[in-house]
């Protein structure tokens, strides 16, 4: 193919033009390692704020390499990187959701490698962040680098929507969407993410879980006391623990009043899914440890409570001496971190006020409430046009019909396109693999899913 020929002559010339593209790609395979080992080696951790403005500089530089337009985007917080690859004759606009920061890479000493070496051992990537998300973002930019080198047409431009805060809760990013929208609107969305499951089927999420993130304090004296006072003394820890106690009760039902309120239940089309999906169970709990899930729930039902019911979890739990040997204390303060995960409908603004007016009526209004974060859950449907299309092309790429989940027990910002701007997003086509450690240490992928990855979007934009 030449790059003079119409977009006309590409779709006609389709399955030709993905030939050129994938020898392309595999010719420079050993190359695309290397830019993405370059990324990985650049620390960028969010909470830390451990090299984001260096990451920020080197995504932008990589990005212009392949001559993607880009423009950094400054926030009350990290920066966000808006990409455009435009291409001659296209009417539609694909986008991809990326973040460029990572987790924090402790505990260090159980890493096998230092985890921004970005070191290669038995065909795979080891780095922080590497799964998470910049084996994703780095597989994107170099399906452009294909398309461009290979035919320089394609139906579909290209919007990159980058943001460094994603591993802290994105907290500035919904305001930064609201003032960039007609720059970030696209007709459909490729999130971060996805991948393949165990047997190599590729997997596709359709939304996400919403999630209120709170941390509770509980303060009774002006500083630690011996213990021995205890019968005239409250005790914080014990303040929350009976706090904690009026919000849940053993059959896992959230008891503050019109918490289930919004919550949506499974489309029929949903339940279909769950059912022709494979749950492997058994090998979920052994890998666990666990004997079997809570309230014994097995099957769809056990995937239902799964995708489609909200949850409360204590995230954490900080009070008094925590040492070796003894230290008879009554603490000063007791702090617990309490996250609910949202189902379907479910709105964090609404419920927020749910939550402290129940603590206030159960006599703990002493009990200091904070929001660390709120996001909405959302969904596209599977009969979504662009849902539809994302599966197809999964099928030709992966030679297998995927696993299609129609949303996700976990949660990201995925509303902030969704929910705010009405397009249809869908999260697959990943570098990921069931034994990535996202966030844990030996963090690594295969570097076959992520040459493969890279097929992936390249036939997503030239057949869109």
């Amino acid at each position: 193919m030449k790059n003079s020929d119409t977009l006309r002559d590409v779709r006609m010339h389709m399955n030709e033009v993905l030939r050129e593209i994938y020898e392309y790609i595999d010719k420079n395979s050993q190359r695309f390692v290397e830019d993405l080992i370059r990324l990985c080696k650049q620390p960028s951790i969010s909470t830390q704020n451990v090299g984001i403005n260096d990451c920020v500089d080197l995504v932008q530089s990589m990005m212009g390499e392949v001559g993607i337009e880009t423009e950094i985007i400054q926030t009350k917080g990290h920066p966000m990187l808006l990409g455009l690859q435009k291409f001659e004759g296209a009417d539609k606009t694909i986008g991809f959701y990326n973040h460029y920061d990572v987790q924090p890479p402790e505990p260090l000493e159980l890493w096998e490698t230092p985890p921004f070496n970005a070191d290669i051992r038995e065909d795979k990537i080891f780095a922080r962040g590497v799964s998470d998300n910049k084996g994703d973002l780095i597989a994107r930019i170099k399906a452009i680098e294909a398309i461009k080198e290979v035919v320089g047409l394609a139906p579909a431009n290209v919007k990159f929507f980058i943001e460094g805060e994603e591993e802290i809760g994105s907290p500035n990013l919904a305001p930064s969407v609201k003032e960039h929208m007609p720059r970030i609107r696209a007709d459909g969305y490729i999130w971060e993410g996805g991948g393949v499951d165990g047997k190599g089927r590729p997997v596709v999420s359709l939304g996400v879980k919403g999630i209120l993130y709170t941390e509770m304090k509980a303060k009774c004296t002006v500083t630690d006391v011996h213990s021995a006072r205890a019968p005239l003394v409250p005790n914080p820890a014990w303040r929350l623990v009976w706090a904690l106690n009026t919000l849940k009760d053993r059959d896992e039902r959230i008891k503050i009043a019109g918490w289930y309120e919004d919550v949506k239940p499974p489309t029929e089309e949903e339940v279909k899914l769950l059912e022709s999906s494979p749950f492997e169970e058994e090998e979920m709990k052994e890998r666990l440890g666990l004997k079997e899930f809570l309230l014994k729930r097995t099957g769809v039902d056990a995937l239902k409570y799964l995708y489609f019911t909200p949850t409360c979890t204590i995230c954490g739990f900080d009070a008094g001496y925590k040492g070796p040997g003894l230290k008879t204390v009554l603490p000063q303060e007791a702090m617990v971190k309490v996250g609910f995960r949202l189902a379907h409908a479910m709105n964090p603004d609404i419920l927020f006020p749910k939550l402290v007016d129940h603590l206030e009526r159960h006599g703990f209004g002493d009990v200091e409430v904070t929001k660390l974060a709120g996001y909405e859950p959302c969904k596209t449907s599977v009969d979504d046009p662009f849902a539809r299309f994302v599966i197809e092309k999964l099928t030709e790429v992966y030679l297998d019909k995927p696993v299609v989940w129609p949303t996700s027990a976990g949660t990201s910002p995925m509303y902030t396109i969704k929910n705010r701007m009405g397009v249809p997003v869908v999260s697959g086509g990943g570098v990921g693999y069931p034994e990535s450690r996202a966030h844990a240490p030996n963090e690594n992928i295969r570097i076959k899913d992520y040459l493969r990855s890279i097929k992936f979007v390249a036939t997503l934009i030239t057949s869109f």
